[in-house]
C-alpha cells in the first residue's frame, strides 16, 4: 500500500523539486514546445517528435543549430560559474520566487458522485478538475479524511470505503491540494515560430546547441578498465560488501595557527576538496574546502592550540562508485567469485558504520561466497559506460557539470536504457559518466541522443498559439500541483 504524503510532506517535496531553498545548484528552466498537440501524459519523454522547442517556424525539430525565431537564449542567467547556463534556451526560474501552499477549501465543487456502500470505487460526472490526493468533502456517505487514490476517466478510487449508497450526491474535491505558483513570464519572438502547444520545466544545464537534441550525438561504450577497489569484505548470503577505509599519506604540518582556517603542510599530494581532515587541534569532521600549493583550507577553525604533528585526510572511496554499476571479481585472483551474473550497485552508505571497516555498497544479488577473508578475492571491479559527445563523429565539448540532469534517449543502434540521468563524473570536456550508471546491453559502442529533462509539462488550454510576426508574445503563469 502506498504511503500517504502529508500536506507538509507535499510542501517540502515541492520546495525540493522547485529549489525553493536554493540547496540545488541548478534552478528549473521554463521552455516552450511545438509538439505534441495532445495533452501531456505521465509517460511522455523528449524525442525528435515531442517536446522540441520553437527553434524554427516549421513545427519540426531544429536542434543542432541556434534558433532563428528569436526564441530566447536563457533569460535571467546568473554570472556565477556554477549558475551560468548561457548555452541554454528558455527562462531560468528563481526557486525562491515560488509560492507554495496547501488549499484549505475545495477546488472542484458540486461534483456528482455515484457509488455503492462498501466499495472504494465511485463514478463522477466530471473528473477534469480532480487530482490524486484531493480530499472528498460534503458527502455523508464518504468517511472523513478520505482522499482520491486513482482516476481513470470518470472512475475515481477513494482511500476509504463508502459507508452508504450514493446516487449523484454533490461532493467537493480539492481541499488539501498542494500547489506552487510562479509570477507571469513572457516570451517575445522576433520572427515566425509556428504553432506553440505548451510549456515544460527542465533542470538547468549548459549543453550546447551542437549537442542538445542532435540524433546520435552521444557514443556510449563500456570503459576498458573498470574501477578497482582493494581489501573488500563480504559474507555469503549478504547483499552488500564493505570497502576498506583509506587515508592520504601522512604529511608534516609546518604551520596552522589557532582560530585560523589554513594549514601549511609539506605535501598536498592526494588531498582533495571534501575530504575529512585529521590532525591535532583540528575539530572532528572538518573538511577540506580548497588546496593551493602546500596550503590546505578547511571549513572549521583550528581550536585548542595550533595544529601540529602530521595531517592526514580520509579518502572518499565512494566518489567514483554509483548506482547501477556492474560489480565483478577482479580477474587474476585465485579465490571464488562471489558475484552472480549481472550484479549491480543498488545503494551506498557514504560513511563507515560502527564496527565495520569502511563504506557499505549494497547489491541487487546475494553473495554466493565470502569475499576477502583470505585476501584471495578481495579485489572488486565496478564497471560502467562512458558517454562521448561526438555528433557527426567529431568530439565537441558537452559543457555538462557534475550534478546536471538530462534525458538520454536510445540512438539508432539501441542498447541503452532511455531515462533521466544525472551527470556523475566528467573525465574530460567531451566525456561524462552518469548515475544511474550507463550500461550497454551488449558489447560495442551504442548511440544516444541527449535532451533537456522534463519535470513538469502543460498544454495551453486555448492553444496552440501561432507565432507569425516579430513582437508576438506568449505569457505563462506557472502552477505546479502534486497528484
Amino acid at each position: 500500500m502506498a504511503l500517504l504524503v502529508t500536506d507538509q510532506g507535499e510542501i517540502d517535496s515541492l520546495r525540493t523539486l522547485l529549489n525553493a531553498t536554493h540547496e540545488i545548484p541548478r534552478n528549473l528552466v521554463l521552455k516552450l514546445y511545438t509538439g505534441p498537440s495532445t495533452a501531456p501524459t505521465e509517460q511522455d519523454v523528449p524525442s525528435a517528435t515531442k517536446y522540441f522547442e520553437p527553434y524554427n517556424a516549421t513545427n519540426t525539430t531544429g536542434y543542432g543549430s541556434a534558433p532563428n525565431t528569436g526564441y530566447h537564449e536563457i533569460i535571467n542567467n546568473r554570472t556565477e560559474e556554477d549558475q551560468d547556463f548561457s548555452g541554454q534556451y528558455g527562462i531560468l526560474l528563481n526557486g525562491n520566487r515560488w509560492t507554495i501552499a496547501t488549499t484549505a477549501s475545495a477546488v472542484a465543487t458540486g461534483i456528482q458522485v455515484t457509488g455503492t456502500s462498501g466499495n472504494y470505487g465511485v463514478t463522477v460526472n466530471d473528473a477534469s478538475n480532480i487530482k490524486k490526493g484531493d480530499y472528498a468533502n460534503g458527502n455523508a456517505n464518504i468517511p472523513a479524511n478520505t482522499y482520491v487514490v486513482d482516476i481513470d476517466g470518470t472512475n475515481v478510487e477513494l482511500s476509504q470505503k463508502l459507508t452508504g449508497n450514493s446516487s449523484a450526491v454533490a461532493t467537493d474535491f480539492g481541499r488539501g491540494r498542494t500547489t506552487a505558483s510562479y509570477p507571469e513570464q513572457v516570451f517575445t519572438f522576433l520572427s515566425a515560430a509556428g504553432d506553440v502547444y505548451g510549456y515544460y520545466l527542465s533542470r538547468a544545464h549548459n549543453m550546447p546547441v551542437t549537442l542538445h537534441g542532435v540524433a546520435d550525438g552521444l557514443s556510449i561504450a563500456t570503459v576498458g578498465t573498470a574501477i578497482e577497489k582493494d581489501e573488500c569484505k563480504g559474507v555469503i548470503g549478504q547483499q552488500y560488501i564493505e570497502l576498506k577505509d583509506a587515508k592520504t599519506t601522512a604529511t608534516a604540518i609546518s604551520s596552522g595557527a589557532q582560530n585560523s582556517y589554513e594549514i601549511e603542510v609539506a605535501s598536498t599530494t592526494g588531498i582533495e576538496k571534501g575530504q575529512i581532515v585529521e590532525a591535532t587541534n583540528v575539530p572532528a569532521q572538518t573538511r577540506v574546502v580548497g588546496v593551493a600549493g602546500t596550503t590546505v583550507y578547511i571549513d572549521k577553525a583550528i581550536t585548542g592550540g595550533n595544529a601540529s604533528g602530521n595531517l592526514q585526510c580520509v579518502i572518499d572511496l565512494t566518489k567514483d562508485v554509483t548506482i547501477g554499476q556492474k560489480v565483478t571479481k577482479t580477474s587474476g585472483q585465485s579465490g571464488p567469485d562471489a558475484f552472480p551474473a549481472d550484479t549491480v550497485v543498488t545503494g551506498i552508505d557514504l560513511a563507515t558504520r560502527s564496527g565495520e571497516q569502511g563504506p557499505r555498497i549494497y547489491l541487487n544479488n546475494q553473495l554466493t561466497d565470502n569475499i576477502g577473508t583470505a585476501s584471495s578475492n578481495a579485489k572488486v571491479d565496478f564497471s560502467h559506460a562512458v558517454a562521448t559527445s561526438d555528433p557527426s563523429g567529431s568530439a565537441v565539448s558537452h559543457k555538462l557539470n557534475v550534478g546536471d540532469v538530462i534525458y538520454i534517449a536510445n540512438g539508432s543502434s539501441g542498447g541503452i536504457t532511455a531515462q533521466h540521468y544525472t551527470v556523475h563524473t566528467v573525465p574530460s570536456s567531451s566525456t561524462f559518466t552518469t548515475t544511474p550508471s550507463l550500461q550497454t546491453a551488449s558489447a560495442g559502442t551504442k548511440d544516444g541522443t541527449a535532451y533537456s529533462s522534463i519535470f513538469f509539462a502543460e498544454k495551453f488550454t486555448n492553444g496552440p498559439y501561432s507565432i507569425q510576426n516579430s513582437g508576438d508574445q506568449i505569457k505563462v503563469t506557472l502552477n505546479v500541483s502534486l497528484d
